[in-house]
């Protein structure tokens, strides 16, 4: 096999205003292209009319031919003499092929081609040895268990012999299951499951296990077992009957009664009254001798005592302003203490209240109807923190204006209050209402808005 060697290689080098542009060696024997193409050999973009792509070099059968065109200059070595382009086509050493002309170049050639104001210089030049790879000295590079990490590779080995250990005893041994049982149970449940297991224990376990007993000795002597009693078998309980109107009505009063009998004896009564007669009786201070519960209930501090609805309608109807009607029976639960209770806030609310409400102001824009609804949805409240201060100081009454920026969210902001002849305390009261309970939904838009509005209390006319 012939050497790579044995073949001279192209060098070419561009001078371009008397500066060495590139310089290249062509290892590979293939023909070299320059022009303005980036996919050319050698890229020459300064020279104007110039193709994109033009073979300079040519590779034929082994062997290059210089290309050039009637426009182009240089100098050529052909044997042992230098011709310029003009004498090569004058002599007709180079042969014309289309619009330019053709000459073959041996490996002693050389020259240089002018394109423009470029210089190409080309000549054939023994290829110079290709360079070698670094590679460290044998003594530096050491045997391959000298390259190796021994601490990590023992580690790996240890922690993989461990891991197959363990897994082998996990895999070998038998665990038992787990014994289910009472013992299982958390003590918190015993209580409960011991009262499931007593209700499902059959009743007559000891009577089933004496009569077996029993069998069993009739069958060794008989001569000397006596005569058992046999016990009257409890009769099948009858089927109940459904009750009558009547009776359903009577096991009700019968209700009503023990009802009434545990209120009395866990409420006051048992401690103001005393057995005697048919129930508790009231001991009357302002005369001797004492009177029946109802009676006495009835005229002491506007206060009747109804066993049933209607009679509670009828005391409300026909008794006092302030006075209450209290059911004991049926009527002793949730709604008696409603009704209780309702009167009680009715009571409380004495206080007199005008409202006046200002036209919002702001860069916002709220309707006043929305702001009208808040205002009144918490009248009310208002009007409580002026109750709760005029139970102290009845005859307490005067103003509060207050006044508050609504934002985008809704809520209150910036609240001031400035009061005439009220305290500090309806003051405060109202301002943590403001703060709380008023909020705005829809909110305004473009901005907030500034609310006023002026509040006026008075007590009670007499």
């Amino acid at each position: 096999m012939a050497d790579s060697r044995d073949h001279k290689i192209l060098r070419i080098g561009l001078i371009q205003n008397g500066k060495i542009v590139e310089e290249r060696l062509l290892r590979r024997r293939e023909s070299v292209t320059v022009g303005q193409s980036p996919r050319n050999t050698f890229v020459i973009s300064s020279v104007a009319g110039f193709p994109k792509t033009y073979p300079l070099f040519e590779m034929k059968a082994g062997r290059y031919s210089l290309n050039f065109r009637s426009g182009m200059n240089g100098k050529v070595s052909v044997g042992d003499s230098v011709h310029d382009f003009k004498t090569l086509r004058a002599q007709k050493v180079a042969r014309k092929k289309g619009e330019g002309y053709v000459l073959s170049l041996s490996e002693k050639s050389r020259g240089k081609v002018v394109i423009g104001d470029v210089v190409v210089l080309f000549q054939f030049v023994t290829p110079p040895p290709p360079p070698s790879k670094l590679q460290l000295p044998a003594a530096l590079k050491g045997s391959l268990g000298q390259r190796m990490e021994w601490p990590f590779i023992t580690s790996l080995l240890v922690s993989f012999a461990l891991q197959v250990f363990s897994l082998g005893i996990i895999l070998s041994k038998d665990y038992p299951i787990a014994p289910m049982g009472r013992h299982t149970i958390p003590d918190r449940f015993l209580p409960a499951t011991q009262e499931e297991i007593e209700e499902k224990l059959p009743e007559n376990d000891e009577e089933e296990d004496e009569e077996k007993e029993e069998e069993i000795d009739e069958s060794a002597e008989p001569e000397k077992v006596l005569p058992k009693k046999e016990e009257p078998k409890k009769a099948d309980p009858a089927p109940q009957k459904p009750l009558t109107i009547k009776e359903q009505k009577a096991a009700e009063a019968k209700r009503v009664r023990k009802v009434q009998g545990e209120v009395r004896d866990q409420s006051m009564l048992s401690a103001v009254g005393s057995l005697g007669g048919d129930g508790p009786t009231v001991v009357d201070t302002l005369t001797a001798g004492s009177r029946d519960l109802k009676e006495s209930m009835t005229g002491t501090g506007n206060m009747a005592v109804a066993r049933t609805k209607a009679e509670t309608r009828r005391l409300e109807q026909t008794g006092s302003r302030t006075g209450t009607a209290k059911t004991i029976g049926k009527d002793v639960g949730r709604g008696s203490i409603n009704r209780v209770e309702r009167t009680a806030r009715k009571e409380r609310r004495v206080g007199r209240i005008k409202e006046k409400v200002a036209e919002a102001k702001g860069m916002g824009t709220l309707k006043q109807s929305i702001i009208k609804k808040v205002f009144k949805r918490q009248k009310k409240k208002v009007k409580s923190c002026y109750d709760k201060e005029l139970t102290k100081d009845p005859t307490l009454s005067g103003s509060v204006k207050v006044c508050f920026d609504i934002g985008r969210s809704g809520r209150t902001s910036k609240i001031k209050i400035k009061r005439q002849g009220t305290n500090a305390r309806v003051e405060s009261c109202i301002k943590k209402l403001v703060k709380r309970r008023f909020i705005f939904k829809p909110p305004p838009t473009d901005g907030s808005v500034n609310v006023c509005a002026n509040y006026v209390f008075r007590p009670p006319a007499n």
